[in-house]
């Protein structure tokens, strides 16, 4: 995949299913080295910078969704903070430099902030008349927990998570829509207080985010886009009356009240049988509706 510029950003193995970054193709994350915040000030930050001719693109593309359907509009911003931090330094010198490498983590953190809030600017102007959500990531959380302890989220993520949620509160009326990934059951209070409206995709699978423990602790503070069908273990393995019962379940745990979304969770990954693609959607569309008049 090559950006405006013509210049490669990911690449496909081959046999593979799925595009990754081009940093994890040369080898060494970029600021792999750097050992102090003045060496931070080296990398070029600007390079994710969005231009004026793409922001103007994607106007045009939104007033023409916004005036052609009746669709409720999404924009992703693809703003995260712990995600780039894991690609900029790699994933375990990311998670050392939060818990004993402060001072460096917040030097990367505030790059990170500036690029994220430049940018944010120029999509909130120009797409408030036309977007209702706004998605960010940060994928925060593992199978069996989140990838840092609540209290060093709290401390060193939250705040710049906050800075921008709270920046499309201020200047529009788009809901906060944030992807996160795993066991995030920990985090959520926080995510919520920082401005998250919406989660996604709502990782079933994952230790303690059990559908009816999720509604009844959260379910009147934010909605839940996704945790319809398990697409580790139910989707791929599963007869389809054993997909549409499991649907049918979770629809009817996350439905009462609104604050649902249904999808699977995350992806449908490769050789899935599609009879049981067709007995998931068919089952959240027989137990989805709230009233059919």
């Amino acid at each position: 995949m090559r950006d405006a510029s013509g210049r490669v950003v990911s690449r496909m193995p081959s046999g593979g299913y799925y595009f990754g970054g081009i940093d994890s193709w040369r080898g060494k994350p970029p600021l792999a080295d750097v050992r102090s915040p003045g060496e931070v000030d080296n990398y070029n930050w600007d390079a994710h910078k969005v231009s004026d001719a793409y922001v103007e693109w994607v106007r045009r593309k939104a007033e023409f969704l916004y005036r052609s359907t009746d669709y409720a509009l999404m924009f992703s911003t693809y703003a995260g903070f712990h995600e780039w931090g894991q690609g900029l330094r790699g994933w375990s010198t990311w998670l050392v430099d939060l818990t004993f490498r402060r001072s460096l983590a917040s030097k990367i953190l505030d790059h990170m902030l500036e690029v994220h809030a430049h940018n944010l600017k120029k999509y909130v102007e120009a797409l408030k008349d036309y977007v209702q959500v706004i998605e960010f990531g940060d994928d925060l959380g593992t199978q069996i927990g989140p990838q840092i302890p609540p209290k060093v989220y709290r401390e060193v993520l939250k705040p710049y998570h906050e800075e921008l949620f709270q920046y499309v509160k201020r200047h529009s009326k788009m809901f906060v829509f944030l992807h996160s990934c795993g066991s995030i059951y920990a985090l959520i209070p926080d995510l919520i207080d920082a401005g998250v409206d919406v989660l996604n995709p709502v990782q079933i699978s994952a230790k303690d985010m059990e559908p009816e423990r999720l509604k009844r602790e959260f379910g009147e503070q934010v909605a839940f886009w996704g945790g319809g069908c398990d697409t580790q273990r139910v989707l791929p393995s599963a007869k389809p009356n054993e997909v549409a019962e499991h649907v049918r379940r979770n629809v009817e745990v996350f439905k009462p009240g609104g604050g649902f979304v249904f999808v699977q969770v995350h992806n449908i990954q490769p050789r899935v049988l599609p009879e049981n693609i067709v007995a998931m959607f068919k089952a959240a569309y027989e137990h989805g509706w709230y009233s059919r008049a």
